[in-house]
């Protein structure tokens, strides 16, 4: 009998995101013409919609009457696949966020996310202190009267605390540490969160979401290069599958479609 299921018939992935925090901060102006090139770009123009977000701000005017203020804040693109979002760039006026919600292979994604990086940085004349790879894996827990946990977690596993075992109600559980990688000069911050929910989106069905996130912040901030780039989330993400693989089952693994 299966005890849980993965998100697709694939994988576990239900969402990934590539994430740049920019070195100095953009001005209002500096924004405001980098959206307007982007909205000009030919490949952004083939997302199904854009969106200018907002910053809204409380200043204290005479006499002392708050006074509610609005200034552009980025852009959003969505890309729609069904009326489905499948891809969002988020350009801020200090970051970078690509998000995907239709996973397929690493060697696909990550060259997609990269492209819309590059578009990116060719208006910008900024250098990056930050980048961040985040995974969101999900079960779905199909009888949870049984040894559900046992089925899904290596029983050796260190992300799983012993006590979840003899719980009957939900869970979370949540650590972060630092760590060093070969060919990475600065550390970066590893942040796990395992957790056993209702998802009352989903008709209240049990669920496991496994959330890895990656940062890797840059003592130096180093000016953009698409292949340094892609070397660097190369490492981090395998270094991730290394990890997930040390939280689930084997029986598990097994059963996705684990190459890249």
């Amino acid at each position: 009998m299966e005890l849980v299921k993965a998100y697709s018939d694939t994988n576990a992935i239900k969402v990934i995101a590539f994430a740049i925090i920019l070195e100095k901060e953009l001005s209002l102006t500096e924004l405001t013409r980098l959206i307007d090139r982007l909205k000009e770009n030919e490949t952004l123009k083939e997302f199904a919609e854009n969106q200018i977000q907002h910053l809204v701000s409380m200043v204290i005017g005479q006499p002392n009457i708050p006074k509610q203020e609005s200034s552009i804040g980025g852009i959003l693109f969505n890309q729609k696949e069904n009326n489905r979002v499948t891809w969002s760039l988020i350009v801020n006026k200090d970051s970078i966020i690509i998000t995907c919600y239709n996973y397929s292979r690493w060697n696909n994604i990550s060259v997609e996310a990269l492209r819309y990086i590059d578009i990116v940085f060719k208006e910008l004349d900024n250098n990056i202190s930050q980048i961040t790879l985040e995974y969101l894996d999900e079960f779905e827990v199909l009888n949870n009267t049984l040894n559900w946990k046992e089925s899904l977690f290596k029983h050796s596993c260190n992300y799983i605390t012993p006590n979840i075992y003899h719980l009957n109600d939900f869970w979370h559980i949540s650590q972060g540490y630092f760590i060093e990688l070969e060919d990475l000069e600065d550390k970066i911050l590893d942040t796990v969160d395992i957790n056993y929910f209702s998802d009352e989106t989903d008709n209240f069905k049990n669920k496991v979401n496994i959330r890895i996130q990656h940062r890797l912040q840059y003592i130096t901030p180093f000016s953009y290069n698409q292949e340094n780039l892609k070397t660097y989330f190369n490492k981090i993400h395998n270094h991730s599958r290394n990890l997930f693989f040390k939280i689930i089952h084997n029986d598990i693994k097994d059963k996705l479609n684990t190459g890249e």
